[in-house]
């Protein structure tokens, strides 16, 4: 017998006692151990035969949610007053492949560790709604504004702000979040894109005396900020002001504001305002929308799908901005939400090369300007990253051999292409194809007439890497050393200038580079690298 089931045995023993020896009520006695009412109630009307049996069914029988058991009593222990419905989305946020269950199921097994842990509820915290008349569909919507202050990794405290619009019949709400408040146009921005969200626009939206919409009161003469009464004239809904002090009116969506706080922004870290409300929007799909409202005994999502058709009609106001997309860099790679993500290897080709990108499931998904995938990343947890796919290091579209007669095409099979590739072949011949899609890469970018005068230069001075044929073409005076160089001659076919010609060139770096410019545009003679 385990240490669980042997204070069940004594919390069994102990209602009976007070119950039968103390004369307690039932309400004293789950107060007296911190116990449901119901609880309490279901021991006292079980014989000692039926709670052995029941104790005995409880430790043998396994449940569904033990194995998130430790996940669940570790977050309560250290937030003792997580309501249930706050643990079922932690739990659904925490694990993806967590099974759908009854709120209910959830609720039962959160008070069973609860009593077995004991680890009593120190304050209530859910959700309540006001019973009011209900309302047809696409008729009535309701707004409101909240803030909270959140805690950042670093244990700073940051203020949010948020607006919330619900419709009245469906229950579904839209959440939008901004790290300062709202102004009366950051108030109308925040209505487009909840019309947006809804896909159409209710007959009327209820609003407090808030000073985002109104800037005088008199006796039911209000006045409207200049920003809001112009777009309200230009949208088809009716506004509804409260009168002051009467949240009661507009209590779907002041409960709303509560729900939010306590559910979705209980104990949660604040990353970034972008982040925030990427959340947000996950959180309204698998709870705020997804789970059966309190009330109406109804998913919102399901609900909205059939108050939609009765919203009226929403088109833009606002043009739909332009995705301009996210900058390359040199090294064929993006940098996003502070990570950065590798691209394949020639993707970049000037400082206007853009790259677009969704996410989707944890992936990055990232396409070029017509809509073709370049690469999919997995998003890391955090900032700083480097995600890096080692197949965008080289040129894998071609084989080696196709590479091979691309690059000659280009140089048009001359005798300099022919041996340079050669002499690729011999020195770095485990990078062939990064050697001469390096070549292949800048041809193309500096065009043939460039390319060519840097390749006669690189064999003439025998120069045989794609680094020092980029270095050439980066330097402005290939055009001049075009002009004057004179063509090879070819070695005669003794032994002696046959190994002369295939001597091997040592590294140099970029002052060899201007002291053979110089000479070669000094004289007329061949010049040659000193080994």
């Amino acid at each position: 017998m385990d240490t669980q089931q042997k204070k069940l045995i004594i919390m069994y023993h102990d209602i009976h006692r007070l119950r039968n020896v103390e004369h307690f009520t039932i309400q004293r006695i789950a107060d007296h151990l911190l116990l449901n009412f119901r609880t309490v109630k279901k021991f006292l009307e079980m014989t000692q035969e039926e709670f052995d049996k029941f104790s005995e069914n409880r430790w043998s029988k396994e449940r569904l949610l033990d194995p998130y058991k430790d996940f669940i009593v570790n977050y309560l222990q250290k937030y003792p007053y997580t309501p249930a419905a706050v643990m079922h989305d932690k739990l659904k946020e925490s694990y993806p492949d967590f099974p759908k269950v009854d709120p209910k199921t959830i609720y039962n097994f959160v008070m069973l560790l609860r009593r077995d842990f004991n680890i009593p509820k120190v304050s209530a915290s859910e959700r309540q709604y006001s019973a009011l008349a209900d309302l047809p569909p696409g008729q009535q919507a309701q707004v409101d504004f909240g803030e909270k202050k959140l805690r950042t990794s670093a244990g700073q405290w940051v203020k949010v702000y948020f607006f919330i619009m619900l419709l009245c019949f469906s229950r579904q709400k839209f959440l939008l979040f901004r790290d300062k408040p709202f102004t009366s146009e950051e108030a109308v921005i925040a209505h487009e894109k909840a019309f947006e969200f809804f896909r159409g626009i209710p007959s009327e939206i209820v609003y407090d005396q808030a000073s985002v919409f109104l800037y005088s009161e008199n006796r039911g003469d209000y006045r409207m900020t200049e920003a809001f009464e112009r777009y309200q004239a230009s949208r088809p809904f009716k506004v509804i002001f409260c009168r002051a002090s009467d949240p009661e009116s507009k209590g779907k969506v002041e409960n709303t504001i509560k729900y939010t706080k306590g559910n979705f922004l209980f104990q949660r870290t604040f990353i970034s305002i972008e982040i925030l409300n990427q959340q947000a929007s996950a959180w309204l799909l698998r709870t705020g929308n997804g789970m059966v409202h309190n009330t109406t005994r109804k998913i919102p999502q399901e609900q909205w799908v059939v108050e939609q058709p009765y919203l009226q009609k929403w088109i833009p106001l606002y043009p739909t901005i332009k995705d301009n997309g996210y900058k390359v860099i040199k090294t064929n790679s993006i940098k996003y939400h502070g990570n950065i993500y590798s691209l394949p290897f020639g993707t970049y080709r000037n400082e206007e090369t853009r790259a677009y990108v969704t996410e989707n499931d944890n992936q990055l998904v990232i396409k070029d300007a017509g809509g073709n995938v370049l690469a999919t990343h997995l998003i890391p947890e955090g900032v700083g990253n480097n995600v890096i796919n080692t197949n965008h290091r080289r040129d894998t579209s071609l084989r080696l051999d196709a590479l091979r007669e691309k690059t000659r095409e280009f140089f048009r099979g001359s005798s300099s292409i022919e041996l340079f590739i050669e002499k690729i072949n011999i020195l770095y011949p485990r990078y062939v194809r990064d050697q001469l899609s390096t070549v292949l890469l800048w041809a193309e970018k500096s065009g043939r007439e460039r390319s060519e005068a840097a390749l006669e230069f690189c064999v003439h001075n025998s120069l045989f890497s794609a680094n020092d044929f980029k270095s050439i073409l980066e330097n402005k005076k290939v055009d001049k050393v075009k002009k004057t160089i004179r063509p090879a001659i070819k070695p005669l076919g003794d032994a002696k200038t046959q190994l002369i010609a295939h001597m091997e060139p040592a590294r140099s770096d970029i002052k060899e580079y201007e002291l053979i410019f110089n000479q070669t545009l000094q004289s007329n003679e061949p010049v040659h690298t000193a080994y």
